[in-house]
């Protein structure tokens, strides 16, 4: 290949990294992708590769013979088809030309087939509305569950003062599904103290909550947490009453949407509706005194900053069983 074919594929390299995107769902399991065209005279078409290991070992390939794009929105479209329900791929494209020769791959794209994705709560463009409640207990017996804020807040010194308790009404799902994914949102809008602080996902255990009702004495105004000596005062803080940490994130002091992933404590809650008592998000005990992280709750008045809970899943699609009467 010569020095003017290099920079031609070069182009090619940089062209696809920047225009592979995701798969759109279709029918069945089905990824359907597109990308602009590349301008090269010489470009014959592109290769999908895909395969079940991410990382460039791909077990297969899809020729998209063409470089014409569909008039109607200027793209060339591809499809991957016959996918295993359920199975989670890695993607990477390819351009090639009339010479023979091919780019390297492009950004590689991971998709579950035949899944589907919803967003539970009341941020902007939620599928499931009015499905998230939550509040932050404190060291003392008041409800927050009117406060437009969640907070997390560490005092004294390597103890927890406030933590978060969300709730998610999951009966909107539809059955026979399985959970490939589950990742909640919230927006950070305040933090002082430490640079890094980490914030721990948690299953309520033991009891269930009244969010309208709980504080860092009792889970419904009356019931009291189980004792523990974790936070000042021995006030139980429900630091009892919670399973060990799914996921710890450390939380910057940038403004935005910050995530954890909760994905076996929502298949727990989708298998077993009966023990979906909801989570705590809790302050970082190893941190110095006064650190906080405080996030917009759902009654946030701006939509865009309220807290989601993102769900990927698979139907479990059965097979229709056909019996034959013998007369």
């Amino acid at each position: 290949m010569n020095i003017i074919r290099n920079v031609i594929l070069l182009n090619v390299i940089l062209f696809l990294q920047n225009a592979f995107v995701s798969p759109t769902i279709t029918i069945g399991s089905d990824a359907a992708f597109s990308w602009i065209p590349n301008s090269e005279s010489n470009i014959e078409g592109y290769k999908i590769y895909y395969g079940t290991t991410a990382g460039g070992i791909y077990s297969n390939s899809v020729d998209i013979n063409s470089n014409i794009a569909d008039p109607s929105d200027g793209r060339i479209h591809g499809t991957v088809s016959e996918l295993t329900k359920g199975t989670t791929y890695s993607f990477a494209c390819t351009a090639y030309n009339d010479l023979g020769s091919e780019s390297s791959f492009s950004n590689e794209v991971v998709y579950t087939a035949g899944s589907d994705t919803k967003t539970f709560g009341d941020s902007t463009n939620s599928d499931y509305p009015n499905t998230l409640t939550d509040t932050f207990i404190n060291l003392n017996q008041d409800n927050q569950s009117s406060n437009p804020q969640l907070r997390t807040y560490t005092w004294p010194e390597n103890t927890i003062a406030n933590a978060i308790l969300m709730k998610a009404d999951l009966s909107s799902l539809p059955a026979n599904i399985q959970i490939v994914k589950a990742t909640l949102e919230l927006y950070l809008i305040g933090s002082g103290g430490d640079a890094d602080y980490d914030i721990s996902a948690h299953k309520i255990i033991n009891y269930n909550p009244n969010l309208t009702a709980t504080t860092g004495y009792t889970y419904d105004t009356v019931n009291y947490w189980t004792a523990n000596s974790c936070c000042y005062n021995n006030v139980p803080m429900a630091q009892g009453d919670i399973d060990a940490a799914e996921d710890t994130v450390t939380v910057d002091l940038s403004e935005g949407y910050k995530s954890w992933t909760i994905t076996e404590m929502v298949k727990t809650w989708v298998e077993a509706p009966s023990t979906n008592f909801g989570l705590l998000l809790n302050a970082d005990d190893v941190a110095g005194s006064d650190s906080f992280r405080y996030f917009a709750s759902n009654e946030e008045t701006d939509p865009a900053l309220r807290p989601k809970l993102t769900i990927t899943y698979i139907e479990m699609v059965f097979p229709r069983i056909i019996t034959t009467l013998i007369k």
